[in-house]
């Protein structure tokens, strides 16, 4: 005898029970990997708990999109601080407020045209909260940079990739492999040799200032840090135009702050090459803001992080080729120090390899 449709719908339904609530049951093209990212329906990877559901392994397209991104980022914001240097006569607050202005209008355009809502999103605390803590770290990493010896501020900030690896392992229960703390060791020893900090490498022609201005730069690589955890936390939920527009409009008040606190006047640049600079000032910031925020939504913060440290090396080379600086040998030795830490997190990225050790 036939079955009612009814009964038909009714077993159907089941069937699709079972295989929605079995853990043993993985959709088709996809392997049973409970790890901490959640691959979304875009292909994007979200954070999520080991203990809700069974989760994709992150394709290898994905990394490579996300280590792409990174370094792409590193580029735009070597690039970014060898024009600041350039432009050496206009006040630190005045460039952060144009730059990150202009690219808050830029990045505006882009969101018109796509047809987001830059007032309904989700996650409104998470975005806010990344926004903030990158402009006060963007205000302090300026100000140490002008009121401490260089070699020290860049060894405190560049602490950030511990931070971030402690912190998203607490935070977001994201693993950590050998391949990051080898990253990580290796990454800080070549920005030290680069740096050389007088806490390190003692001289007498060492600057001598106050011992709590060294909290300035830890501060901003707390705030780094965290933004970071933030921002993987808002994965692919919320636009990453949005999240960046936002973010450059808070650093635009940040460069508000850093000039009043400064006490600079504005310059109005009459150069013709300073005008060009600024307005690719304003391109570079805003591509490199947009390329982290994206890049974190396929990989995992502390692998930005880590990326992050070719911004010294890339630094380092511009003052060689660009700025005619002499190079030493104990720099040579840092930048070789993180290229090997970056490249082989970046291989065992694109190559899913793990060590078998996780922490």
């Amino acid at each position: 005898m036939a079955e009612s449709p009814a009964s038909l719908t009714m077993q159907e339904q089941a069937h699709e029970d079972i295989i929605i609530t079995n853990p043993n049951v993985v959709g088709e093209g996809k392997s049973k990997d409970l790890s901490t990212d959640v691959l979304t329906d875009s292909g994007d990877v979200s954070p999520g708990k080991q203990e809700d559901k069974p989760t994709a392994k992150v394709p290898i397209l994905n990394r490579i999109k996300g280590v792409s991104l990174f370094v792409f980022a590193s580029i735009l914001a070597s690039t970014y601080g060898g024009f600041v240097k350039y432009m050496d006569t206009l006040p630190s607050g005045e460039v952060v407020l144009v730059t990150c202005s202009y690219a808050a209008c830029l990045i505006g355009l882009f969101i018109s045209f796509q047809g987001h809502s830059v007032i309904s999103f989700p996650r409104k605390k998470w975005v806010f909260l990344r926004c903030a803590l990158a402009s006060t770290a963007l205000p302090c990493k300026v100000w140490s940079v002008q009121n401490m010896p260089l070699g020290n501020a860049t060894a405190l900030i560049f602490t950030s990739p511990i931070m971030t690896c402690v912190l998203a392992r607490v935070i977001l229960k994201e693993k950590i492999n050998l391949f990051h703390v080898f990253a990580i060791v290796v990454g800080l020893t070549g920005i030290i040799l680069i740096a050389r900090p007088s806490f390190i490498f003692p001289s007498e022609e060492a600057e001598d200032y106050p011992l709590w201005y060294n909290i300035v730069p830890l501060i901003t690589a707390l705030s780094l840090s965290l933004a970071y955890v933030c921002q993987r936390h808002i994965g692919s939920a919320v636009n990453c135009f949005v999240v960046t527009f936002y973010g450059l409009v808070c650093q635009s008040l940040a460069g508000i702050i850093l000039q009043a606190a400064t006490q600079s006047s504005y310059v109005n640049p009459s150069c013709y090459t300073f005008r060009g600079m600024l307005l690719c000032l304003c391109f570079t910031q805003a591509t490199s803001t947009l390329s982290v925020n994206k890049g974190l939504s396929y990989e995992k913060a502390t692998t930005a992080s880590l990326i992050r440290n070719l911004d010294t090396v890339l630094a380092f080379l511009l003052q060689v080729v660009v700025f005619k600086e002499a190079a030493e040998s104990l720099s040579l030795i840092g930048a070789a120090l993180i290229m090997i830490g970056t490249i082989s997190l970046t291989l065992s990225k694109m190559f899913g390899v793990d060590c078998g050790v996780q922490l």
